[in-house]
């Protein structure tokens, strides 16, 4: 079966074997298509392995009356980086680029990647109206080093530089009159756990064996916790509209389960509307000036991480709020999420999140079209 859809985007994504059809973040993907197809946009998906550059074509899968049909479609217009992967995204995007060339075809990038956790903390750390929001953050090397954090801190929390949903994370501090180590976190499937080593080197032996092949980064323990003692952040999404400018989607409030370390919704966390969960947290004054607060710090951050690493689309900016009220940046995302504003039922944030990608992919395409610009100065790849 050959689909020829003229005006269409790419959404790439990881291959989910065990989902119909088989790839990763099929229901975003449906959702483009619907809102995609009223304007004349045609969405399909596909996974690195779909990419055939002898067919000289991509074996995806469309959205159409109800139903996921696979089929072989043309080099899309413009590309939609969702995949989890770096290195099959980069893989990736130069066969696409190969075969544009073959096609004498432009292939446009809906936006640029950002690069690992650590990079992201130590750009921002050089601007003046962000650094003093950013938590001291360090990249792992050594259990010497995690020594002396531990014995500077009450408590660390340990993060990998290029991990999702919450996975892999770890909290430390010293138990057992200081000759031993309690760590908490999560694991690769997400599952919680809890260790107390007796023995500090064993502990230590044991961190050094989980985070053998990833890197990491650590940072001071923040204890970001509602009243009733639950995990929480706020969630900005930040993304591009019909005319190419930045916009503020929405906030959202992400909140774990009492005694779990992150607030991921993958996690078992649950999402609420920012506004009365922050005025039930702070009351109504001080929630006017965090909400600001978030407001203008998104603002600079995106422009910021334009400015150093090239075209960006859409940012996931999240934040921690400490028990007095301070904001603290905890991680900005290039790919995020919006599952948080479709559980807090505001249906025009909800419809923004999934229509502004469809607004600015068209905003792309008819800006390549009028000035000419191979590319428009993205690419798949994470910039170093």
């Amino acid at each position: 079966m050959s689909l020829v859809v003229p005006g269409t985007l790419g959404v790439l994504v990881s291959r989910n074997q065990a989902a119909i059809p088989p790839i990763t973040e099929a229901d975003f993907c449906r959702r483009l298509s619907l809102l995609g197809r009223r304007s004349g946009l045609s969405v399909m998906a596909f996974t690195a392995e779909g990419v055939s550059p002898e067919k000289h074509s991509i074996r995806g899968y469309a959205y159409h009356d109800g139903v996921w049909t696979s089929g072989r479609f043309p080099l899309p217009d413009i590309v939609y980086n969702r995949c989890l992967h770096i290195h099959e995204s980069q893989n990736v995007g130069h066969t696409l680029e190969k075969m544009a060339v073959q096609k004498s075809r432009k292939l446009l990038y809906w936006s640029r990647s950002l690069p690992g956790k650590w990079q992201v903390y130590r750009t921002l750390h050089k601007v003046d109206e962000v650094r003093s929001f950013v938590p001291p953050t360090t990249p792992y090397r050594d259990t010497a080093q995690l020594m002396e954090w531990l014995r500077r801190h009450s408590g660390l929390f340990m993060k990998p530089q290029a991990g999702t949903h919450g996975k892999g994370t770890l909290y430390l501090r010293l138990a057992e009159g200081d000759r031993g180590l309690l760590i908490q976190g999560r694991d690769s499937q997400n599952r919680t756990f809890r260790r107390l080593f007796s023995n500090l080197d064993a502990g230590l032996s044991w961190i050094n064996g989980m985070t053998d092949k990833r890197a990491y980064i650590v940072q001071p323990y923040l204890k970001l916790t509602s009243q009733s003692g639950r995990p929480f952040d706020v969630r900005a999404l930040m993304q591009k509209d019909g005319h190419g400018c930045w916009r503020l989607t929405g906030f959202a409030v992400r909140e774990g389960r009492k005694g779990t370390l992150t607030s991921n919704l993958h996690g078992g966390g649950e999402a609420h509307p920012a506004e009365p969960y922050l005025r039930e947290q702070f009351g109504a004054d001080s929630t006017r000036l965090i909400i600001g607060q978030m407001m203008k710090l998104s603002l600079t951050i995106t422009g910021a991480l334009e400015e150093r690493y090239g075209r960006l689309g859409e940012l996931g900016i999240d934040y921690g709020i400490d028990r007095d009220g301070n904001i603290w940046l905890l991680e900005v995302n290039s790919r995020p999420g919006r599952a948080s504003f479709f559980q807090i039922r505001q249906p025009k944030c909800a419809f923004r999140a999934i229509n502004r990608p469809l607004e600015y992919a068209r905003y792309l395409i008819t800006q390549s079209k009028t000035t000419g610009l191979q590319g428009m100065g993205a690419s798949l790849e994470h910039t170093v």
